[in-house]
């Protein structure tokens, strides 16, 4: 069974992203708006690991419509616009022909040319699709820290000592002194 509060958590969390395009405020934050305790919501990673988050994230955001959008943006793109001076001084001074435009334009990885507007005063003008990757990096690192894919969120810690109080602590220190300092 979903629990009521978690509904709203993952509603709050898509309704903020929609309303701010994929940027989200620290989970904490949004976790305390709909009705979770201080002392939880500072820290979101037990909430994500529960079965029910887990459950609902599948519910509201089905992996095949992150895959399907994944693989949308890294193929996004936006149109860009870069002025081609003239070239060359005095009688020698010309506009860059369309051809050897297109030529620069297309050699930059995933770009393509839209069309050129001549320009008298500034030379030609291009217009060109240009991959935009600081839009496909946001939305895939947030599905991914969504699914908790990232090494961080993976690693469990455990410590040798952690069972010892400070004061068990502080004579294995003292001990270990003594032998290394051999007295």
């Amino acid at each position: 069974m979903v629990k009521e509060r978690s509904k709203k958590l993952v509603k709050k969390i898509l309704e903020i992203s929609k309303r701010k395009r994929g940027k989200l405020p620290p989970m904490g934050k949004i976790m305390k708006s709909v009705g979770y305790s201080t002392a939880y919501s500072k820290n979101p990673k037990q909430l994500k690991g529960t079965e029910t988050f887990q459950e609902l994230l599948k519910i509201f955001i089905p992996e095949s419509k992150t895959v399907r959008r994944h693989g949308e943006l890294q193929d996004f793109s936006s149109i860009e616009h870069y002025t081609f001076p003239s070239v060359g001084k005095g009688k020698k001074k010309r506009d860059l022909s369309n051809k050897e435009i297109k030529m620069i334009v297309e050699s930059v990885p995933g770009c393509k040319l839209i069309y050129i507007k001549p320009d008298f005063y500034a030379g030609k003008i291009a217009f060109f699709q240009a991959p935009d990757g600081k839009i496909r990096v946001n939305a895939v690192d947030m599905a991914y820290k969504l699914y908790g894919v990232y090494a961080a969120e993976k690693i469990e810690l455990t410590r040798k000592y952690e069972h010892l109080s400070n004061a068990d602590l502080a004579t294995l220190e003292k001990q270990l002194k003594d032998f290394l300092l051999k007295r």
